[in-house]
């Protein structure tokens, strides 16, 4: 097959792009993406890949510095809601206050959440709470009040956090595990629920992602286990194939995709972002 064009990919390696083969460049003029959690980390990482290609973006974080930062860094016009999710009414006030600003809603991403790295039994109830009520009961009252209130003439998107935690149980994070593994069937169930609205409901699921949540996971891992920062680091890479950790773009990359009119027809899926880490651990 001729080529069109030599290219140069993330790593300096060279590659040809052959002719008539399509390149996916994402369009999201006229959509508006509501993400979680998008102060820092994955959903900030998520708000400007979507910014850039054209979305308005409803940035909501409990951070009030980190939330005014991201809406200075975004390209073009965006808004911004400053939310602690864990309240029960929070996620309805969320959409309502969204739809007041933009009157549609097309794509949400489920970015909020917390981990912790605890023996199993000496777990609080009060830190169990705080991650199932961040990581899973928020989600699913947002979600149901974002695609209650979507178009269901225009369709929508919803992208889960998950994580290669919830694949696997976790003697030292049972709780985040058992969050995250419960995301996966809600996910499921949401597709089920608004499938004939047109809405695709999907879970991403990262491995490792240096992010600052995982800087506070080092200190907690080292304190309650006795593990540097150095030594957990060579033990994901030797068990790793791509023997690297992932970055946020890493994940934002396949948020764009799931949210775009080319993943049309991906429902109820849980799809990891780890480099091949869930294949060895």
């Amino acid at each position: 097959m001729t080529t069109e064009q030599v290219c140069i990919g993330p790593g300096g390696d060279l590659f040809t792009r052959a002719k008539g083969v399509d390149v996916i460049e994402f369009d999201f003029k006229g959509k508006v993406a509501l993400i979680t959690g998008a102060g820092g980390g994955i959903g900030k990482a998520a708000a400007m890949k979507l910014a850039a290609a054209g979305a308005q973006i409803i940035a909501v974080d409990r951070n009030e510095k980190s939330r005014q930062n991201l809406i200075a860094e975004l390209p073009g016009k965006h808004h911004s809601l400053l939310k602690d999710l864990r309240p029960a009414r929070a996620a309805k006030e969320v959409i309502d206050e969204a739809m007041a600003l933009t009157h549609r809603l097309d794509i949400v991403v489920n970015a909020a959440g917390v981990c912790h790295f605890n023996k199993i039994n000496e777990i609080s109830p009060d830190e169990w709470d705080e991650v199932l009520e961040i990581d899973l009961r928020a989600m699913h009252f947002l979600s149901v009040a974002a695609a209650d209130a979507m178009d269901g003439s225009a369709g929508g998107r919803i992208i889960n956090l998950g994580s290669n935690a919830g694949r696997k149980g976790r003697a030292n994070s049972a709780h985040y595990a058992a969050a995250k593994a419960a995301v996966a069937s809600l996910t499921e169930s949401l597709a089920l629920a608004y499938g004939t609205k047109r809405i695709t409901v999907n879970t991403v699921c990262p491995g490792v992602v240096l992010t600052a949540m995982w800087e506070r996971n080092f200190i907690e891992l080292k304190q309650t286990f006795g593990k540097s920062r150095e030594e957990l680091m060579k033990y994901w890479l030797d068990v790793t194939p791509l023997k690297r950790v992932g970055t946020v773009d890493d994940v934002a990359n396949l948020i764009a995709f799931l949210g775009s009119e080319e993943a049309s027809f991906i429902t109820g899926q849980e799809i990891n972002v780890c480099g091949g880490f869930m294949l060895t651990c």
